[in-house]
């Protein structure tokens, strides 16, 4: 297998948009945005840090939620989409439902 790398893919076109529309085609299918979703819980972008966290702690936080954001900056979805993202994201958080439960 060889791996497509930036420099590959843009021998012959403009850098920036060969990656913005690498991130567009895997973050916007129905596979990538369940990721996305799940990126997004995992990483706490749409939620507040806890209050006693070390400065380690704080920074790692920060790291996860920057690399979150360049995903975002990418792929450049409209206010809605972002907004149904985050809803998304809030279920991720949600405590698993019995067989009989609904949200």
């Amino acid at each position: 297998m060889v791996w497509h790398s930036l420099k590959r893919i843009a021998r012959h076109e403009n850098r920036a948009d060969a990656i913005e529309r690498a991130y567009r085609s895997v973050f916007l299918c129905p596979e990538g945005e369940t990721v996305l979703a799940d990126l997004a819980a995992e990483c706490g972008i749409y939620q507040a840090a806890p209050a006693e966290l070390s400065q380690r702690e704080s920074g790692y936080l920060d790291g996860r939620k920057a690399l979150y954001a360049r995903i975002l900056s990418m792929i450049r979805i409209s206010p809605e989409e972002h907004a149904a993202l985050q809803e998304a994201a809030r279920l991720e958080t949600l405590p698993d439902l019995g067989p009989d439960e609904d949200l």
